[in-house]
C-alpha cells in the first residue's frame, strides 16, 4: 500500500499519511467489506478514494526525486543517468495531467492492473479507461517526440565540416 501511495503522491511524507489514512478507513469500514472482490482490491479502492479526497482538499505535490527510493536506481552509468532524467521529465509532465487520467495511467503502467480492474476502481467502462490511458500515452509521445531532421535533396547525412 505504501508503494502505491508513493506513486500517487510522489513523496514519502504524503505517502505515509495517505497509507495511514487508508488503513484507518479500512478498519472503520471493515463491516462493510462484502467479499465481492479480494481484500487487496478493496484496499486499493480505498486508496484511490482517499487520494482523490486529499487532492480535492489540498494540492498534493506529485514530484518524485529519482534518488528518493521511487523505484529507480541512482545513476551509475550514462544510460542510467539518461533514463533517470527521462523518468523525471515524465513525472513532471504527468503533474500537468488531470488527476483521474494520471491515476489510470499509473495503475496501468506502474501497477500493472488490467483495464477491467481499473474500470472497476473508477466505476466506469473498460472503453473509457482504454481511451483515457491511450490519450495520456499519446500526449507523452508528442511531448517527447524527437525533433524531425529534414535533409534537402542532394545532401547526405554527414555533419558539416568544422572550421
Amino acid at each position: 500500500m505504501h508503494s502505491l501511495a508513493l506513486r500517487f503522491c510522489g513523496n514519502h511524507h504524503d505517502a505515509e499519511d495517505l497509507s495511514q489514512e487508508v488503513f484507518l478507513n479500512a478498519y472503520r469500514a471493515m463491516d462493510r467489506f462484502r467479499g465481492d472482490s479480494s481484500f487487496h482490491t478493496w484496499l486499493r479502492r480505498i486508496m484511490v478514494n482517499s487520494f482523490l479526497s486529499h487532492k480535492r482538499k489540498k494540492e498534493l505535490p506529485m514530484t518524485a526525486d529519482v534518488t528518493e527510493g521511487a523505484g529507480f536506481p541512482i545513476a551509475r552509468s550514462d544510460r542510467t543517468a539518461f533514463n533517470n532524467v527521462m523518468v523525471q521529465q515524465i513525472l513532471q509532465y504527468l503533474e500537468e495531467v488531470p488527476v483521474r487520467q494520471r491515476l489510470m495511467f499509473v495503475m496501468k503502467h506502474q501497477e500493472g492492473l488490467t483495464y477491467e480492474e481499473i474500470a472497476d476502481y473508477f466505476g466506469t467502462s473498460v472503453g473509457t479507461v482504454k481511451q483515457t490511458v491511450f490519450r495520456v500515452v499519446e500526449k507523452l509521445r508528442q511531448e517527447f517526440l524527437p525533433p524531425e531532421i529534414i535533409l534537402s535533396e542532394g545532401s547526405n547525412a554527414r555533419l558539416p565540416e568544422l572550421p
